[in-house]
């Protein structure tokens, strides 16, 4: 929805000046984790990230109110994980703290070309303790009041098969209330069994509005990766907005039935990929809200993406 349809659905709730000012609300479900990334060969500096954390920290902030639904621990590092998230303009109402349990941790390195390799420490981290001894439909109330719902299979990853189906009730809940729910398939294959993928995915696709999803998404899943695939993949699920990083050069979107492509140029210094793929997806939907162009949401995405693999880190400057 462009920022004039937004505004013309709300009119009747707005004045000119509030009309004028206001944001979109956006709510990102998640974890956040303490990232540590080799500076050089066997030195590594630390900061916080994780991918509906990335998201959010890339959203445009004169388009978006940004809130993050996620928990961490009670600790200083916790502590300072809030001031962090607080200096990135994203609200800390749903963010909750929890005694006995520590944010997740995770190890980056990368290979000559600049992919990334991750080690995951987080079976015990406080946002899986949270997803999975918290009725989530609970928080209806708080997030009915969202224009869109943001998450990933990461998300998804966390609950356990007991409580993925409350997380289902709530999107039917939220899509009840013209929610708008954005997905990124993010799979990251170890966290996941295949069997467990394919059930947990085919419960959550049929409520997803916008649908992100890499090349290598789409290959660990699927077994390959082509735009035709993906075309029946958003077909099947009737989902009206599917956005294809197919490869560093070939990016698509499918939108209304129309198929729009853009051919990027090859980067080859390639520093680190990581936080490129939320990035991409933040700046394709703050440009899609803006302007309401899906070529111009994928130029401006791809060149955002461009900027954050020629850093260092998940979370850069790419102003």
């Amino acid at each position: 929805m462009s920022l004039g349809l937004y505004y013309k659905k709300h009119k009747k709730k707005c004045n000119t000046k509030i009309k004028k000012n206001m944001k979109i609300k956006i709510c990102s479900i998640g974890e956040c984790m303490i990232e540590l990334s080799n500076s050089k060969k066997n030195l590594y500096s630390q900061s916080i990230a994780g991918d509906t954390l990335n998201f959010l920290s890339y959203l445009e902030n004169k388009i978006f109110d940004t809130s993050y639904l996620t928990a961490i621990g009670t600790s200083e590092v916790s502590k300072r994980t809030l001031t962090f998230i607080k200096n990135k303009k994203i609200k800390l109402n749903l963010i909750f703290q929890i005694n006995k349990h520590e944010l997740g941790l995770y190890l980056i390195e990368n290979s000559i070309r600049g992919e990334k390799i991750f080690y995951y420490w987080r079976d015990n981290s406080a946002a899986r303790f949270f997803f999975n001894n918290h009725d989530i439909t609970k928080y209806f109330t708080k997030l009915k009041k969202f224009d869109y719902i943001y998450f990933s299979g990461i998300t998804l990853s966390l609950f356990e098969s007991k409580k993925i189906d409350n997380f289902v009730i709530l999107l039917n809940l939220l899509k009840k209330k013209n929610t708008k729910i954005v997905f990124d398939l993010n799979i990251r294959i170890r966290r996941w069994s295949k069997p467990k993928l394919n059930s947990y995915f085919s419960k959550i696709l049929p409520f997803v509005d916008i649908l992100f999803c890499s090349g290598e998404d789409l290959k660990l899943w699927k077994g390959e990766n082509n735009s035709k695939t993906f075309n029946n993949l958003i077909h099947k699920y009737d989902i009206n907005h599917g956005i294809y990083r197919n490869n560093a050069k070939l990016n698509y979107s499918f939108y209304k039935d129309k198929k729009y492509l853009i051919k990027n140029k090859i980067v080859h210094k390639v520093v680190d990929t990581s936080g490129a793929g939320d990035g991409y997806n933040a700046a394709y939907l703050s440009n899609f809200i803006k302007f309401n162009d899906v070529q111009k949401a994928l130029k401006v995405a791809s060149e955002i993406g461009t900027k954050i693999v020629m850093k260092k880190g998940a979370i850069v400057n790419v102003k």
